[in-house]
């Protein structure tokens, strides 16, 4: 079987699982958007600072996607931020 074939048949076995168990793509939260949110919309969401916000990029904690114009973050990619911010009372 050559490579292609190989590719072909995992990909449709993808498909296959994910037509099955729709839960497997939706977002982590039921009735949550995944809406990209700017830096300012990130700190008002999380409550942070701008040197908490500078921080917590550089150890990863925040991981943002660079574009034109500037950081852009997933909604559903903070919500472990944003519990880990509640946790510590900040919400």
């Amino acid at each position: 079987m050559k490579k292609i074939d190989t590719l072909i048949k995992i990909l449709y076995n993808i498909y296959l699982l994910l037509k099955e168990n729709p839960a497997l793509i939706t977002p982590l939260h039921p009735g949550m958007k995944d809406e990209q949110l700017t830096r300012q919309e990130v700190k008002d969401y999380l409550k942070i600072s701008e040197s908490t916000y500078k921080r917590k990029v550089k150890d990863g904690t925040l991981k943002p996607t660079k574009m034109p114009g500037g950081d852009r973050f997933y909604k559903s990619e903070l919500l472990a931020a944003f519990e880990e911010s509640h946790r510590r009372g900040r919400t």
